[in-house]
């Protein structure tokens, strides 16, 4: 070997050196680091089982699991101190230091002191998780301090996670319990053998859908010895599949051909899946004792009479011996033989009658009903078979009684039940007739029944047999007809022995008289007559003095009248019921009801009831009145105040100074005793105290009466709960309101009254018809013109394509509260224009100080705008009451005037046509041309007709006045010829 590779293995080996010193330190170090554990606690502790997980446990990765782990002390200390407990989880299958080196988590406990012996289950509060992890883990607890024995201060465990967990668990139930019909002896169920028993069991299933699981669920058999003696199982592959769910599936029939006891095993028995089936085995399956015994056991328990169990003589008759067969077996018997027997005394068999029960299941019984056809001294034997289909009975002693007794023939002693006790019945009532007899008679028994002792009354109309042998019958009473009357009734025997009983009756004629759901009732007449009733309610405004605390609540007038020629109906009585439910409140107190007989419907005096004539209150729903003759009825009661609360009146302020009064009733609104509400109002200047007080602080009758004198404003419904006041308060009036309940006859309750309050107290509220005077600022106007195709084809007309947009600022609130706008629209210059009368355009905008507020209104909506139009857009401000400042005088900072110009031939300038050549004028002449031009229009050619007019006419009359100017002048020159020189001369003898 050379020194080159010598050298290369000496620097080898120290290196290796160095590696094995390190892993040393580290081992030292975890050692170090490793919490030590020192016997520095008294007693004993054992670490003894952990509880949660169980050791070998598959768990789903998916779910935390919580740590339970149980401690016992066996030592022979009672350390009343608490020791801590720690617990870590590693992955895979570790040591205790190795595990603790590699732990995934860590917690810690406080274990409290145990009693010496005695153990505890402590549940940490942490709980692990794999954070879905699968695999084997490591589960250490051990304690923090040593103790005096510290081999069992220490428990390792190892359980699994897994991602797609299977496992089916069964937990304890009792299967046998499902079952009925079985035999139980001293609490314990017993099974047949042979015999098909249907079970179910209940368990919880985790699985998933590809876990393809299939659970073979069933039962096993096993002896005392340990050894399967049966099982049967069904593959189930159905079980459900999402997470852990619960089921509840069938198990095969149970049915083993032993006898004995055995334990029953059930559950899962076997299983498989993709690519495990069940992976946990403690909880498949849960076991019960149980008892296969077929032991046949039929006793004769007893016989005697049917219809006297106490007597120890027997009754002649069909049906008249009753005998119980039980099976105190246990295993149930079909149709066993049952047969009695009649024999004289020296065991002659005079008559055998059989009765097969058709199941006696173990532990119940069956009465089988025999004849007894035969008179006196007699031996009477029972007997149930020994031999029978389910085997041979047990104990055959106590198949047979006997008994000797002598039988006779029992009285009839016939009795009528009838339908009315006293025997009344109006010829409207069906009556039923029932035949009574002792028990023991000798039956069967038949009847017949007779009027006046020699009319059958199969004879009469209306007869029906309801009952066997006529032992009930039922007659209609109009075919009996009116008056007293004899009913018989003849009941026989089987021997032929007949006895006989007499009734009587009476049937009156019967009128109906009931009226609605009130009243209900009847009246006996002579004739043929109609009930004519009807109530209402007190006369208003009178006292009918009913006596003290009692008021008047209802008349009533109630005739019987007849329907035919007759004057009088001929009534002997009438009895009705009232239903005083239906017509008078709930709160009335029953016991202060009474009924007094009114001279007359109108009139107010009135007897109380005497002699026969009476009423009867039956229950707290109805009166019972019984009268003699027609009368007039007042019932009266005493009358609590109804329960009515109108709530507080909520005030509202509208417009114009009037006022919206709001209040909630509650209580009996529907009592006709409760008139409604009155709503009183008083004004006065804010500066007075004219106003409703509270009347729980002035309740003086002399005061409310004086604030409610003439200030009466509307009397309501009861179930009215808003009224609005529309008498408007001027400036500087305040009202004060008043709901006041009143009674049927309007008398108001002032001390029920409610007022109106200001700042949560009884005073003044002032209205406001003052309108607001704001006005926006920069309220200026934009018109647009959409050219677009789009929008001429929504109307086919270009004139619907314009826009104009509003906007505006909007002023400061008032102090009062925020203001509200609406927009108008008009079309002509507003002049003291009130917008009263116009529909706002838009109305309810918001007003935000010093925002500016906006509007876009197009031609394509309804009433849009159009070209060649002047619009005038005004802006109307409301308060928070709703006063709104509607009249509006152009110009104001609050109109904005629009002229909508068409603005189409701006945007359409290639639509307009080029214009022709003129043409050549006539003759080249051009003014020649404009004059035929002019020729054409109907004007020039009027002007041009008069001036030639005139030209002819100067023509003609020219030289007639130039003729006449000439002849005019010789006249007067021939004048002036003969006048005197000097005019002053010719009057100067006229002045002298």
């Amino acid at each position: 070997m050379s020194s080159a590779y010598a050298e290369s293995s000496n620097a080898s080996r120290g290196r290796s050196v160095g590696l094995v010193a390190l892993l040393i330190l580290s081992t030292l170090g975890g050692i170090l680091l490793t919490p030590s554990v020192s016997a520095t606690v008294s007693g004993d502790y054992e670490i003894t089982a952990s509880i949660s997980p169980r050791p070998g446990d598959f768990i789903t990765a998916w779910d935390p699991v919580s740590l339970e782990v149980q401690v016992t002390n066996t030592g022979f200390f009672y350390n009343t101190e608490t020791r801590t407990i720690e617990w870590f989880v590693c992955e895979g299958v570790k040591d205790v230091s190795t595990c603790f080196n590699e732990r995934e988590d860590y917690g810690t406990g406080a274990i409290e002191p145990i009693a010496v012996g005695q153990n505890l289950t402590y549940t940490f509060l942490t709980y692990f998780s794999s954070d879905g992890d699968e695999g084997a883990y490591t589960l250490v607890y051990r304690f923090s301090d040593s103790d005096t024995n510290t081999t069992n201060d220490v428990g390792i465990y190892t359980f699994n996670f897994a991602q797609q967990l299977v496992d089916v668990s069964v937990g304890a139930q009792d299967p046998i319990g499902q079952l009925s019909g079985l035999a139980n002896y001293n609490g314990e169920m017993i099974l047949n053998t042979d015999t098909d028993y249907n079970m179910s069991i209940d368990g919880i299933v985790s699985s998933c859908a590809s876990c393809g699981l299939v659970a073979g669920i069933g039962w096993e058999l096993i002896d005392n010895s340990g050894t399967v003696v049966a099982n049967s199982s069904n593959q189930v592959s159905n079980l459900p599949s999402w997470g852990q769910t619960t089921f509840t599936r069938d198990m095969p029939p149970l049915n083993f051909d032993t006898e004995g006891r055995y334990t029953l095993s059930y559950g899962l028995m076997n299983s498989n899946g993709t690519p495990l089936g069940d992976m946990n085995a403690y909880n498949d399956v849960q076991s019960v004792e149980v008892v296969f015994d077929d032991t046949v056991d039929l006793q004769v328990t007893s016989m005697y009479p049917l219809n006297a169990p106490d007597s120890s003589t027997y009754f002649y008759g069909d049906d008249s011996v009753s005998v119980t067969i039980s099976n105190i077996g246990n295993h149930s018997v079909v149709e066993p033989l049952v047969r009695f027997s009649v024999m004289d005394l020296s065991g002659t068999t005079e008559s055998e009658e059989d009765c097969n029960p058709s199941v006696i299941l173990p532990g119940q019984y069956e009465r089988c009903i025999f004849d007894l056809n035969k008179l006196g001294d007699k031996r009477l034997k029972v007997f149930v078979s020994e031999a029978l289909e389910e085997g041979t009975d047990a104990k055959p002693a106590d198949n047979v009684l006997n008994v000797v007794s002598e039988v006779i023939a029992g009285d009839i002693n016939p009795l009528i039940e009838q339908s009315n006790f006293y025997g009344k019945y109006k010829t409207a009532d069906n009556i039923t007739f029932t035949a009574r007899t002792l028990t023991t008679a000798a039956g069967p028994l038949t009847y017949s029944w007779y009027l006046a002792g020699m009319i059958e009354l199969s004879t009469l109309p209306g007869f029906i047999e309801l009952g066997a042998e006529g032992k009930e019958v039922q007659i209609p009473a109009s075919g009996i007809g009116l008056g007293d009357h004899f009913i018989t009734l003849r009941a026989v025997d089987a021997l032929g022995t007949t006895e006989s009983t007499t009734t009587e009756i009476t049937i009156f004629n019967s009128t109906d008289i009931g009226v609605g759901n009130w009243m209900n009732g009847s009246a006996v007449t002579r004739t043929h007559a109609i009930g004519n009733s009807m109530y209402d309610f007190p006369l208003s405004g009178v006292n009918y003095g009913p006596g003290e605390n009692l008021e008047a609540l209802l008349r009533f007038s109630i005739d019987v009248i007849p329907t035919t020629e007759e004057i009088d109906a001929g009534m002997d009585w009438m009895e009705f019921d009232i239903n005083i439910t239906s017509l008078i409140p709930n709160n009335v107190p029953r016991s202060s009801i009474a009924i007094h007989q009114l001279y007359g419907f109108d009139q107010l005096d009135w007897d109380p009831l005497d002699g026969d004539n009476s009423f009867e209150i039956i229950d707290n729903d109805t009166i019972r009145v019984h009268i003699i003759e027609n009368m007039d009825l007042l019932l009266v009661g005493e009358l609590p105040p109804p329960n009515i609360d109108s709530g507080q009146p909520i005030l509202t302020l509208l417009p114009d100074g009037e006022m919206q009064i709001d209040w909630e009733p509650t209580g009996d609104l529907t009592n006709p005793y409760f008139g409604g509400w009155n709503i009183y109002r008083v004004t006065s200047p804010i500066t007075a105290s004219a106003y409703f007080p509270d009347p729980e602080t002035v309740n003086s009758e002399f005061v409310w009466n004086g604030l409610m004198s003439g200030t009466l404003s509307v009397t309501l419904e009861g179930t009215t709960n808003s009224w609005i006041d529309e008498r408007q308060l001027e400036t500087g009036i305040c009202a004060s309101y008043a709901i006041i309940p009143i009674d049927r006859a309007g008398n108001p309750e002032h001390l029920k009254a409610k007022v109106s309050l200001e700042n949560g107290l009884p005073g003044l509220t002032c209205g406001d018809s003052i309108d607001p005077s704001a006005e926006v600022s920069g309220f200026k106007a934009t018109t647009s013109y959409n050219n677009a195709t789009s929008c001429y084809d929504r109307f086919n007309d270009w004139n619907r394509c314009y826009e104009i947009e509003l906007s505006w600022t909007w002023p400061d609130n008032e102090p009062e509260g925020e203001l509200s706008w609406n927009l108008y629209r008009i079309e002509q210059k507003p002049q003291d224009v009130d917008l009263r009368y116009i529909d706002p355009l838009v109305t309810n905008l918001t007003n935000v100080p010093g925002e500016k507020g906006s509007l876009v209104q197009y031609g394509t909506e309804y009433d849009g705008i159009m070209p060649y139009r002047t619009y005038y857009y005004i802006l109307a401000p409301l308060d928070s009451v709703g006063n709104e400042y509607t009249v509006v005088e152009y110009p104001s900072s609050n109109v904005k005037r629009v002229y909508v110009e068409d603005q189409y031939w701006v945007y359409n300038e290639y639509r307009i046509p080029e214009p022709p050549e003129p043409p050549e004028p006539p003759y080249g002449i051009e003014w020649l041309g404009e004059l035929e031009e002019y020729m054409q229009i109907e004007n020039f050619q009027i002007a041009g007709m008069v001036m030639l007019l005139t030209i002819v006419i100067n023509f003609v009359g020219l030289p007639l006045v130039l003729k006449k100017r000439k002849k005019m002048a010789r006249v007067l020159a021939k004048r002036a010829a003969n006048q005197p020189t000097d005019l002053d001369d010719e009057f100067e003898d006229f002045f002298n």
